[in-house]
């Protein structure tokens, strides 16, 4: 009777450690349906490029511009929750292994080369043409889309930028842009000559994401909580609050995306249409909106 006992409480752990395993299996199924991406090396760049299984037969697809010292790997995070409302995004480094990344000719010369090519990679996806081309870019990267963009007619049809800098010397844009930025200088990035500058130089449609001053507690001292580096998976290299960016900030980006394409392009734009519940702690500035 012992025995016949023992043996049924093995059957049954083993059974219920191959139902984990399956489960856990099923999870990792899920979670990876959102996690597809391939690299791609150009004469113009290299470039990441981020998808869905559920991407449309006519997507949009976000090209975003790597910042200071970053690379096409750095922003993985972002991009996964910006693909999980099936959007293609993909990351351009258009001046590997270089640090400096504000030439707006690399950037325009990598960019026509993914327009040129988007749609070959996806042959495994849905996505049969691309309806809208947003782009823009992290902190240099995004001061390089500003200026392509604006020299280049037809090159985007809307910019998405994170933090670009420095922006006071770029020229204005005529198409629908969104920007994140920050209340505080962080990274050495004057509030006054990023987001909110180009904001300014935005003369259609134009939105701002202002992230508020939040300071903890941690490995660091008392660092800010959301900075200019919080859009890359890891910080940059010489700026961090050595803590890792949480997740809910990278979710909050993408909605604010999602939320950007459908109002320029799906729906009417208004400020209304472009608010949304956040746990990142944000002020919204809207087309007259003065920051």
């Amino acid at each position: 009777m012992y025995h016949s006992s023992k043996y049924s409480s093995l059957l049954k752990n083993d059974l219920i450690q191959k139902l984990l395993a399956i489960a856990v299996f099923f999870a990792l199924a899920v979670s990876n349906a959102h996690a597809l991406y391939q690299d791609k090396t150009l004469s113009s760049g290299k470039v990441r490029v981020h998808y869905s299984e559920q991407t449309a037969s006519a997507c949009d697809a976000v090209l975003l511009g790597v910042g200071t010292a970053m690379g096409a790997k750095d922003y993985d995070k972002l991009s996964e929750q910006i693909t999980k409302y099936g959007y293609v995004v993909a990351i351009l480094d258009h001046a590997p292994g270089d640090a400096f990344k504000t030439d707006e000719n690399q950037y325009k010369n990598l960019a026509e080369d993914v327009k040129l090519n988007l749609l070959s990679w996806l042959g495994d996806t849905n996505c049969t043409s691309i309806e809208h081309w947003v782009m823009g870019g992290h902190s240099a990267g995004g001061q390089a889309a500003q200026n392509a963009v604006a020299h280049n007619q037809g090159l985007a049809d809307a910019v998405f930028s994170i933090d670009p800098y420095n922006m006071n010397n770029v020229d204005p844009i005529y198409v629908p842009a969104m920007y994140w930025g920050f209340e505080a200088t962080t990274c050495f990035v004057e509030v006054e000559d990023a987001s909110k500058k180009a904001y300014n130089k935005t003369h259609a449609q134009r939105a701002f994401y202002k992230v508020a001053d939040k300071y903890q507690w941690g490995p660091c001292g008392y660092s800010p909580k959301y900075f200019h580096c919080s859009f890359c998976d890891g910080h940059c290299p010489v700026c961090t609050n050595c803590k890792t960016t949480p997740n809910h900030f990278y979710k909050d980006v993408a909605r604010s995306v999602d939320k950007f394409i459908r109002a320029a392009f799906y729906g009417n734009w208004s400020k209304s249409a472009l608010t949304m519940s956040s746990e990142t702690p944000l002020t919204l500035y809207v087309d007259s909106d003065k920051p």
